[in-house]
């Protein structure tokens, strides 16, 4: 009875935690504010993220496609296993950045031309 009671209290939490991801997704949208938040594998497609402050967030296992990231700060973000597809990252600051088995697709503004990756993980 112990081990059910405590099953189902981690169950729900998970689902709470889970809930959470599209509403920050969504404030994320509108504020373009989000630093060290949980977006633990979150589909953001189609945003507007330019000059976002993503600082120290936790974006493992996040699939970004079709985002401007030009001028974002994302230093100290976790972007491990995280995929990148058609992302724009003019100017956008990576510094210790952890981006280990991380896919880059098509990125307009490679880290290597315009976006500072100093000091990123990879």
């Amino acid at each position: 009875m112990k081990l059910l009671q405590i099953l189902l209290t981690t169950l729900l939490v998970l689902t709470v935690l889970q809930a959470e991801a599209p509403i920050r997704v969504w404030r994320l949208r509108l504020t373009k504010s989000c630093p060290g938040c949980r977006l633990i594998g979150v589909d953001i497609k189609d945003a507007d993220l330019r000059g976002a402050n993503l600082q120290d967030a936790d974006l493992r296992w996040t699939r970004f496609h079709s985002v401007n990231l030009t001028d974002a700060d994302l230093s100290g973000a976790n972007l491990r296993n995280a995929r990148m597809n058609d992302v724009t990252v003019h100017n956008t600051e990576f510094c210790g950045a952890t981006m280990m088995n991380s896919v880059k697709g098509y990125c307009r503004g490679a880290a290597s031309d315009t976006a500072d990756a100093s000091g990123v993980v990879e």
